[in-house]
């Protein structure tokens, strides 16, 4: 499953995510790296990218997930899990429509202010009930500031 050119992790984040608790890091650039494999799929080529959190941006959320915004045209639903210090663990629901299969993802990633890493298991299962599973090793690490 693609979406919006993203691996499938990142899609099912793109349109299943928002917290109401913000994990605050530091502000700065960061880059971040996803490596997803999915059943009865040929493995994917590990994918990075580069993110300037600015100010009041800079919470794991932003790196890991899309604006509330963004989540409330897909009808999805985060929900956080366990808090334990150093630790983000949620669940990520969201409905099947024509375009794209329901998501259910979980994930829980360990962080720091400069670093996280993490692992995120993935279920998409189209309106037909056809299932399939995978998973996503998430890392990032603040390289400095943003680029003026």
């Amino acid at each position: 499953m693609h979406l919006f050119g993203l691996s499938p992790f990142a899609a099912a984040s793109l349109i299943v995510a928002t917290a109401s608790a913000q994990t605050a890091i530091q502000a700065g650039e960061w880059e971040t790296t996803e490596k997803t494999t999915m059943e009865g799929v040929q493995p994917m080529p590990p994918s990075s990218k580069k993110v300037c959190l600015k100010g009041d941006e800079a919470q794991l959320e932003r790196l890991l997930f899309p604006t509330p915004d963004e989540i409330k045209q897909h009808g999805c639903k985060y929900e956080p899990g366990a808090k334990k210090a150093g630790v983000l663990a949620a669940t990520l629901t969201c409905p099947p429509n024509d375009q794209v299969p329901g998501v259910t993802a979980k994930a829980e990633i360990s962080y720091t202010q400069t670093s996280y890493q993490g692992v995120g298991q993935l279920e998409a299962a189209d309106k037909s009930g056809t299932t399939v599973k995978g998973k996503s090793e998430l890392s990032g690490k603040r390289l400095g500031d943003c680029p003026k």
